[in-house]
Parts: structure tokens; C-alpha cells; sequence
């Protein structure tokens, strides 16, 4: 199995929580999660699940999918095995967008599809992996960006609607 393949476990998988968590708190809107997970996908799940607030889940990995299609409910949660990114349509309006899939090298593009959303959280941004990431191909489509350094690896966060900062600041 490729080693990105591999369902590996360890500290550093949940590092974008504070970021994904304060945003879902903040928004109402539809919630995109390309790349299925074992810390994103049970949360976005259980965030969704009070008010049915949809969420759409994609994955390319077929033992990704295996785990995530238990989080399916028809009432509120899609989930998809998709073999190909460039055919997924993304253009629906969404509040957040979660980017954490893989190949890696496909992240910047997919994006770019999303620039349209609310909020485009970014998982693995910290600058000395972009030439892995390379989020750098599409962060300046965005108006705004917020870097969250406080747990490796770094989430970053892009918006063209709002200054993302303002989620985060502390009185």
C-alpha cells in the first residue's frame, strides 16, 4: 500500500480541530469535507447531527471510504468513493470546505473549485511543506488568509467573503 495510503494514527491528526471546530461553531451553511478522516469525519458528523445541517463527505482511498460510509445518514450526510477529483463537482455554495485529502499534490487544485466558499480550511500549511501541498498554487485567489501555527502541522484558513482572523481573536 502507498504510504499515503496507509490509515495511520498519531498526534498530529487532529491538529486542525481548534480551527474546524470554531468555524463550524460560527456558521450555518453546508460543510464540504474532501478527504474522509478519522478525527474530521466523526466530528463534522456529530456537529451536523442536531440541526441536519448538511455535509458532504468525498474520498478517493477505498479503506477511507470504508470508514466513513458508517458516518452516512441520509438525512443530513453524504458520503462518496469518487476514482477521479477533476469529476467532482464542487460549485455548490458552501460555508466551509475542508481540504485534507489526497494525492497531495491535488489539494491546491481542488482549492481553487471552492474559492467560492465561505471558508476554505487547509490542513498541512505551514510553508515548509508546500512544495508537497503546494497551497501556495491557489492562496492568491483568496482575499484573506489565517494562518493557525499553535499545533503541527498548520491549518490554514481562505476566504474571499471574510477576514477569518476575526474567528479567532482572543479579548
Amino acid at each position: 500500500m502507498p504510504r499515503d495510503a496507509e490509515m495511520r494514527m498519531g498526534k498530529t491528526r487532529g491538529s486542525y480541530m481548534p480551527v474546524l471546530s470554531r468555524i463550524v461553531q460560527v456558521t450555518t451553511g453546508p460543510i464540504l469535507e474532501l478527504g474522509i478522516g478519522f478525527c474530521s469525519t466523526p466530528y463534522l458528523h456529530w456537529a451536523c447531527y442536531p440541526m441536519k445541517r448538511r455535509l458532504v463527505s468525498y474520498e478517493n482511498n477505498p479503506e477511507y471510504f470504508k470508514f466513513g460510509e458508517a458516518w452516512k445518514d441520509v438525512a443530513f450526510h453524504e458520503v462518496h468513493c469518487i476514482a477521479d477529483w477533476d469529476a467532482v463537482d464542487l460549485s455548490q455554495p458552501w460555508s466551509i470546505a475542508f481540504v485534507d485529502h489526497c494525492p497531495n499534490e491535488r489539494r491546491w487544485m481542488e482549492v481553487a473549485k471552492v474559492q467560492h466558499a465561505d471558508y476554505v480550511v487547509c490542513h498541512d500549511a505551514e510553508g515548509r511543506n508546500d512544495k508537497k501541498y503546494q497551497y501556495s498554487k491557489s492562496s492568491g485567489l483568496f482575499t484573506y488568509r489565517y494562518d493557525y501555527s499553535e499545533a503541527y502541522p498548520h491549518t490554514a484558513v481562505f476566504s474571499n467573503k471574510f477576514d477569518p482572523k476575526f474567528i479567532f481573536v482572543v479579548d
